[in-house]
């Protein structure tokens, strides 16, 4: 292997990004990371169970929006998730596979394998190494030669990250990998890269593509790693087709694609629609190369919140992964590199200048290959858990390309009011705006969302052409505020301002989390954590 890649066994440690790694007694890794307990199923060791930790949650959020306080919803959580991230190591995937995008799902799931610090047991050892297997992220940097050289490793069972995966499930595993690899094989022609490639994201594309179905997938990845049978990852979308959104911009123009909207790294392309709704090129630009390819052509940066920390890593593994064998040093925190391959959202940088949006954002909305706009209908699943849990929650995150995308479907809002198992339906209300929401207050947040769902809970039809069952002929308006949001949680110290007056207009009820109880002081940002969030749902939970 050529001399510019990591030796071997330091390249894990060097490259490794997701989350920290501990040792077990046959350990891959030369460091000793310890790991926060536990990672995923709620019960934070010595702490007694609240009031708030006995109810069942219904999260909707982005892919790393909520990674950081999934502890704080209990013992068998819902989490919804878009399937339209075009961004980083899925930007790939989608190029030459197409279907629905798993990188959130991915990261959610990840994030939910039950861990604990100092492993002993023969079940624990082998749950952090398929952790370890299914978290780890390839070299962004290296010779492509080398990366494939180091997946080829991986996928004939030869790699010492196999280490402590007992071989009924290194061979169930490799086997989803080896689809994944015939798949490559079957597009040769479209130069799969494996820079910066996420085995979690192989797994699941391999299993989805072999059962033609991404629910099953999840199954199945539950299943192997461990996670909680009661723990819900569900798809916003069940689907295997390749899922887009575009912005409506308040100045008539549309932005296509989640990077273009949140995170774009070249000049923004308007893109105007014609009278049949179909999206073209606005003719004052330059418009750009045809294809799909060309739309995924940007930076993009990583969906996690602003407003939860990231707890899985330490300070000090946080900051670098600094390795003498690693080929351009350090690779610091939120950095997953660049790729030249036509992939061109292979890579994300946090940190870089945002340029502002243009105009505000008005809408997001679905629109399949051709351009024109679709209206498609929330996975069944979702619907379910509407009618049997406890809580609501639109966590903090993106709102525009993270929370809405999991909210613009065919009535939806019908079902979130109606729902009679329903307490509370919460907003985390994000502590900072960010590109998609320039100087936004509280109470925009809440009438985005609000807007959002009322848009597109159109009356059903019946065969007559009158309304159908259960449905008004002002169905879309019926709703009040407080049917689809109870209550709004916001930070003390938080950025966004919090214009009371329009919010108690709403009848939405406002939960503030004292600096002592979330933490930050001194002028930092507050963020949300598992015991803040705990905390406030304790609040709502005593005013119902």
């Amino acid at each position: 292997m050529s001399s510019n890649l990591p030796n071997k066994r330091n390249s894990f440690t060097s490259v490794f990004v997701e989350s920290p790694i501990t040792d077990t007694s046959e350990s891959i890794l030369q460091n000793h990371i310890p790991i926060p307990t536990p990672l995923a199923n709620g019960d934070i060791k010595g702490k007694s169970r609240s009031k708030a930790s006995d109810l069942s949650y219904l999260i909707i959020s982005g892919g790393t929006g909520a990674n950081s306080i999934a502890s704080a919803f209990g013992n068998s959580p819902s989490f919804v998730l878009p399937v339209s991230d075009d961004g980083g190591s899925s930007s790939e995937i989608l190029r030459c596979f197409g279907g629905p995008s798993i990188g959130d799902i991915r990261s959610r799931l990840i994030r939910l394998i039950p861990l604990t610090s100092n492993p002993s047991a023969k079940d624990d050892i082998e749950r952090l190494a398929i952790y370890n297997l299914l978290a780890y992220r390839f070299p962004s940097d290296a010779p492509e030669k080398d990366v494939r050289e180091l997946w080829h490793e991986i996928v004939e069972g030869r790699s010492e990250l196999w280490d402590g995966i007992g071989e009924d499930k290194k061979e169930c595993i490799r086997a989803f990998l080896v689809h994944f690899q015939t798949l490559c094989l079957k597009r040769a022609h479209k130069r799969f890269s494996f820079r910066n490639f996420s085995l979690g994201n192989g797994f699941l594309t391999g299993a989805r593509d072999l059962f033609g179905s991404l629910p099953s997938a999840i199954f199945l990845f539950k299943s192997i790693a461990g996670v909680n049978h009661g723990v819900q990852v569900i798809p916003v979308i069940n689907t295997n087709q390749t899922v887009t959104i575009a912005a409506q911009l308040a100045n008539s123009s549309v932005l296509v694609g989640q990077c273009n909207i949140s995170h774009p790294t070249s000049p923004i392309t308007p893109i105007s629609t014609t009278s049949s709704g179909t999206i073209t090129p606005s003719p004052t630009v330059p418009p750009r190369s045809s294809g799909p390819t060309q739309l995924r052509n940007h930076f993009r940066r990583d969906s996690r919140t602003f407003d939860t920390p990231d707890t899985s890593l330490p300070t000090s593994r946080r900051t670098s992964f600094d390795h003498p064998h690693h080929p351009t040093g350090p690779i610091k925190e939120g950095v997953e590199g660049w790729s030249d391959t036509k992939g061109g959202n292979l890579g994300y940088r946090k940190g870089e200048e945002e340029a502002p949006l243009e105009a505000r954002i008005e809408r997001v909305f679905y629109i399949n290959l051709y351009g024109q706009e679709i209206y498609p209908e929330p996975n069944t699943d979702f619907l379910d858990s509407l009618t049997q849990r406890d809580v609501l929650v639109y966590s903090c995150g993106s709102l525009w390309t993270s929370i809405i995308p999991c909210l613009s479907l065919k009535g939806l809002a019908s079902v979130i009011a109606g729902s009679k198992k329903l307490r509370a339906k919460v907003l985390l209300l994000n502590s900072s705006n960010d590109r998609e929401t320039p100087e936004y207050t509280a109470s925009e947040y809440l009438s985005t969302i609000l807007d959002m769902l009322r848009h597109y809970d159109k009356p059903k039809r019946n065969k007559n052409n009158g309304p159908g069952p259960n449905q008004g002929s002002m169905a879309e308006s019926n709703w009040k505020p407080s049917d689809l949001i109870s209550h709004v949680i916001y930070l003390e110290g938080g950025k966004v301002n919090i214009d009371m007056d329009l919010i108690s207009e709403l009848g939405i009820q406002v939960v503030v989390v004292p600096s002592e109880i979330h933490g930050s002081s001194g002028g930092q940002i507050p963020l949300f954590t598992p015991e803040s969030v705990e905390w406030a749902m304790e609040k709502v939970l005593e005013g119902l």
